[in-house]
């Protein structure tokens, strides 16, 4: 008896063979794996159970889908050719053999197979999901883009003529309108159009910009300022740079009498040095003067403006040298300058800024009046507020407003080149 109860004892206890657990399979721990992220493991025993099962539809597409994320769109397409000889109609295995042709450039293929899902009537996640895909494809063929802004403002300014700070110059009492400081308010409107046309190289491009100015002074109407620009040219584009060149034409009406004119070429280069950003650019211009051939000139400017961005923060200068060649050398110059701008993005609709900058300039020959060649220098100090008012759902379009602070002070050896001015600018901005 009691050694049956033992031999019963041990029957009891004794595993079953069907009861050990069983080691999981390659492709189900390629498939934890792919889950969690970690795709270049999961490949591995993917790869290890498409050679024990090459014909298993589900090891095919998780080894299609796993190259995907790995970059390796040839192979993905491969092992989605597979599920499709096994089921032509798999709906799934042709939305991503649609993404992966749109990673390898093949647009018309992608188009063609996200049109073969959505003629199955997928559910609403997936159809939206498609039409996000065909509406990015047809941005990318877009060979013509058009952006812009116009701006509408109305400025305070307490010295328009830029009068002397003095009204006595060298013992002679001045006169006239501009003997002492006026002020006045001006209504101005800019307008900036730019037109991108991208070549089948998307590197290159070529650039077209329209430029319009306006300021209408409510009193001192011989202030009137209308200004047309015009450049284009060619922009070369590449992860490490960007190289834009273009000719230039400019022409400004004073009181609606021509003033001047100017036709030049300009060209710049951009250089990103993560987190900067470093620009240089120069311009060689032609000025033809209507109210003084003398002021007739040729125009150099070069300059340099690195910008440092960290988070909220924008931090710029800019530094130039610029050369005016005129026709009477009483009116060229050598000039010199620099400006130091600081930009904070306050919240999600608010910024500000505030800028110094000098700039000096030394004139080429003596003032026959003055008998003295003159020598200027120009400090400006500026400060202001931009707010986001309103904005498109898809961004594009925005209406914004700022205001603005602008205070000048000029230092020149000939007195009547002395002033100080300040002006207040309250404007609104369309963007598009």
């Amino acid at each position: 008896m009691r050694l049956l109860l033992t031999i019963l004892l041990f029957m009891l206890f004794l595993p079953c063979p069907g009861s050990a657990a069983t080691a999981p399979t390659d492709f189900e721990q390629g498939k934890q794996l792919f889950l969690s992220g970690n795709y270049t493991e999961a490949r591995k025993y993917f790869d290890r159970a498409f050679r024990e099962d090459p014909a298993n539809p589900d090891i095919n597409f998780y080894l299609g889908r796993t190259a995907f994320e790995l970059g390796d769109y040839e192979t993905a397409l491969m092992a989605y050719d597979r599920v499709l000889i096994m089921d032509p109609n798999a709906t799934r295995v042709k939305l991503e053999i649609a993404r992966c042709h749109l990673r390898l450039g093949f647009k018309e293929m992608a188009k063609q197979y996200f049109r073969e899902v959505l003629a199955t009537n997928p559910p609403e996640p997936v159809w939206k999901n498609i039409e996000r895909y065909l509406a990015a494809i047809k941005e990318g063929d877009r060979r013509h883009f058009v952006t812009g802004t116009l701006t509408a403002g109305v400025n305070w300014d307490d010295n328009v003529y830029q009068s002397p700070v003095s009204d006595t110059v060298l013992g002679i009492q001045l006169t006239g309108p501009t003997a002492t400081p006026k002020s006045d308010q001006i209504y101005d409107t800019t307008a900036v159009i730019n037109h991108v046309y991208l070549f089948e190289e998307q590197q290159f491009s070529w650039k077209t910009t329209f430029t319009n100015y306006n300021a209408l002074y409510e009193n001192q109407q011989d202030l009137d300022v209308y200004y047309f620009g015009l450049s284009s040219g060619p922009v070369w584009k590449t992860d490490k740079f960007m190289w834009n060149n273009n000719v230039t034409a400019k022409h400004i009406d004073v009181e609606h009498d021509r003033y001047q004119e100017s036709l030049g070429f300009a060209t710049a280069l951009t250089l990103p040095a993560d987190p900067m950003l470093l620009n240089f650019g120069g311009r060689l211009e032609e000025k033809n003067n209507f109210t003084d051939g003398f002021r007739d000139a040729t125009n150099y400017l070069l300059y340099v403006n690195p910008v440092l961005v960290v988070g909220p923060n924008r931090l710029s200068a800019n530094f130039y040298k610029e050369v005016e060649d005129a026709e009477a050398k009483v009116y060229g110059y050598d000039r010199i300058g620099w400006t130091l701008q600081y930009d904070r993005q306050l919240s999600g609709d608010i910024s500000a800024f505030a800028s110094i900058g000098m700039q000096k300039s030394d004139y080429k020959e003596a003032d026959p009046f003055f008998l003295v060649t003159r020598s200027d220098t120009i400090e400006d100090l500026r400060a202001g507020l931009a707010k986001l008012l309103w904005q498109s759902e898809d961004a594009r379009r925005t209406l914004s407003a700022q205001l603005v602070y602008n205070y000048l002070d000029s230092e020149s050896n000939i007195d009547i080149y002395t002033y100080r001015k300040s002006v207040i600018t309250l404007s609104m901005t369309l963007g598009f």
